[in-house]
């Protein structure tokens, strides 16, 4: 039984990126952990909704993770446009590998905007520093097995996996629609969930897909060239 860690920049990128992969996970039997940063206090259209919003937000994410079978929700209350590489993010990153102590981490691509950018250095660096004997106060040291990146609005340039998700579309679809703070601002994102997972789907002859794109940052371990190359 595998578990699954997803390193986000906020509340609803995990839906957006791979929340047909999540749910595929739990129907398989595995486990999925969601730590992401942004608390949504950038999501209000006009100023009478300013003060409520991140509450909102963030009882829609919790909804939201619920129909993909996500238990194990944390969202550290970082205002939206202060996710960035710093001390305090890169340790609470190390810490959630270290609790989780997952079998696969899933985080952000790098061609992103600069939240997004911030969070593809941060997976990286702390997948690998999580393994370190060091920083004894954010629990035992962890080394992840494997890490790999996912797109949230930029499409993936060269994914190595495409994930058959045309079974659990419909429940990311439905997880999406529990953001209604979000739909006065990204109501469009109906329209490209489907045309990116058609897209995807078309490259390996499925209706619905999503791309993933492996990270070597740890290089992979070779004991037999013959077997394992």
């Amino acid at each position: 039984m595998k578990k699954i860690l997803v390193l986000g920049g906020h509340l609803d990128d995990s839906i957006l990126a791979v929340g047909g992969i999540l749910r595929k996970c739990v129907d398989l039997g595995g486990t999925v952990s969601v730590m992401c940063f942004g608390n949504g206090d950038e999501a209000f259209t006009t100023l009478a909704d300013r003060d409520t919003c991140v509450e909102r937000f963030k009882a829609e994410a919790v909804k939201a993770h619920k129909i993909l079978g996500v238990d194990d929700f944390e969202c550290l209350d970082v205002p939206d446009f202060a996710v960035q590489e710093n001390r305090e993010t890169y340790r609470e990153c190390m810490r959630a590998i270290r609790r989780v102590r997952p079998d696969v981490i899933l985080g952000h691509g790098w061609l992103e905007y600069f939240q997004h950018r911030a969070m593809a250095r941060l997976a990286c660096d702390s997948w690998w520093q999580a393994g370190w004997e060091c920083s004894a106060d954010l629990g035992e040291p962890w080394a992840a097995p494997s890490m790999y990146h996912f797109e949230v609005l930029h499409t993936l340039p060269e994914p190595t996996h495409i994930v058959d998700i045309t079974d659990t579309f419909d429940a990311k679809i439905e997880a999406w629609r529990q953001f209604e703070t979000a739909q006065d601002h990204l109501g469009s994102m109906f329209d490209q969930l489907e045309a990116r997972a058609r897209f995807h789907g078309s490259k390996i002859g499925v209706t619905y897909a999503e791309a993933l794109t492996r990270s070597y940052f740890i290089p992979q371990k070779v004991d037999n060239v013959l077997e394992e190359l």
